[in-house]
């Protein structure tokens, strides 16, 4: 279970870019989180994975909690074992094979001997459908093939919660589905998950809750049939109304 109380992030002194933020995500479930862009979506993601230190508020992560006006390296090393991330740019070494990129932070992270992590990532990239990629760099892989890659890197590390940050937006559109099929996936084997993405059918269908950004705070959060067909904000019914309209995928 995740739970963020009050949680908010200035940058430069000036721009609020968190105003707040309430969220409980349970075990196992499926969040997407939606909004325009610059709403604060990949900011929130960041702050509960602590690669951007939140200003107030406190984070709960299963039965760990940590007060953003005490961390430190003790928390962050706490979080990162409980976090894994899987980022819009894909995130991979260049010099490391997909096989390599999978078992970096079995290696260094949990210290895993190389059998053992070699083992694991061969699982969860057979998992994802790149078994046959494992000795390819990246340079040799599509960007389809590069997120699946990416996705198998964060199921390797068994965390409490994936953070995904618009995964398939550096996609071409042919190859938006094949990552979306792989989140459904792991969406089914009730790994907890807060997914930032603008494919709303994807959210729709796949998330067990909806949360809708806008300026900083949560304004709308929910069952999505409940936020899609009867959204109580203005703001969201505008953004429903725009969005629905361009952006769709198929599965």
């Amino acid at each position: 279970m995740i739970e963020l109380h009050g949680v908010t992030k200035t940058f430069n002194k000036k721009t609020q870019v968190l105003k707040g933020i309430d969220l409980t995500v349970e075990e196992g479930q499926t969040v997407a989180l939606i909004g325009s862009s610059g709403s604060g979506k990949s900011t929130l993601l960041r702050c509960i994975n602590l690669l951007e230190t939140p200003d107030t508020g406190t984070i709960r992560i299963g039965d760990y909690q940590f007060d953003a006006e005490h961390i430190n390296h003790s928390v962050r090393k706490q979080v990162r074992t409980k976090t894994a991330m899987v980022f819009q740019n894909f995130g991979l070494f260049a010099n490391k094979t997909a096989l390599e990129n999978v078992t970096e932070g079995l290696l260094v992270v949990q210290k895993k001997n190389r059998e053992e992590a070699n083992e694991i990532a061969r699982r969860y990239l057979d998992k994802v459908g790149m078994a046959d990629r494992a000795n390819y760099y990246p340079t040799a892989l599509s960007g389809g093939q590069k997120q699946r890659v990416g996705i198998a890197r964060a199921l390797a590390l068994n965390p409490k919660i994936i953070l995904f940050d618009e995964p398939t937006s550096a996609l071409d559109p042919e190859l938006v589905g094949e990552v979306l099929q792989v989140i459904r996936k792991v969406s089914e084997e009730n790994v907890t998950m807060l997914v930032v993405t603008h494919e709303m059918d994807f959210a729709r269908d796949v998330a067990d809750r909806v949360a809708f950004m806008d300026d900083g705070q949560i304004l709308e959060y929910g069952d999505p049939k409940e936020v899609f067909q009867n959204p109580k904000e203005e703001r969201t019914k505008q953004f429903l109304q725009r969005y629905l309209q361009r952006f769709t995928y198929v599965i």
